[in-house]
């Protein structure tokens, strides 16, 4: 069982990684920030998405989500399409200047992140990201469970 303390230590470790997010943010190209950023990789990734299946796989409300794909879809990084299966409904997917962007962004932050951990083994950094998937999947599951939904 982990202790009160142990996790008041872990609580202030993850309140400090702002420098950290302010860096990921940075190297994510000044137009795109760090919210920018995700979005257009879960639409790159999994799209062409509905705006709603963009706020659910970020874990966020389709308000904040629509504000994001506006965003990026007034950059040129995205473009909204008409559903297939529903013509009343529209889906976002990456144009090449959003991938190309993406791409780029994420190797600046392998770059930045490779520096900073330079004295890391590479067992270390798997522990790293490991603990950290743990992380948040157990909030998922626990302090966030999924909205149920009518069978």
């Amino acid at each position: 069982m982990t202790t009160t303390a142990v996790v008041e230590d872990l609580i202030r470790s993850l309140y400090q990684l702002g420098l950290v997010h302010r860096e990921i943010a940075r190297h994510a190209l000044a137009e795109l920030g760090s919210q920018g950023f995700t979005a257009l990789a879960v639409i790159a990734k999994y799209g062409p998405l509905r705006i709603g299946d963009v706020a659910e796989r970020l874990s966020i409300d389709v308000s904040v989500a629509s504000r994001q794909v506006a965003a990026l879809e007034s950059s040129g990084y995205i473009v909204r399409e008409p559903d297939e299966h529903d013509r009343r409904a529209r889906r976002v997917s990456a144009t090449e200047t959003g991938t190309r962007v993406l791409k780029e962004s994420h190797r600046r932050m392998v770059e930045a992140f490779s520096t900073a951990m330079a004295g890391w083994e590479d067992d270390e950094v798997a522990a790293l990201s490991r603990g950290l998937d743990r992380l948040r999947e157990d909030f998922r599951h626990t302090v966030a469970p999924p909205k149920e939904t009518a069978v």
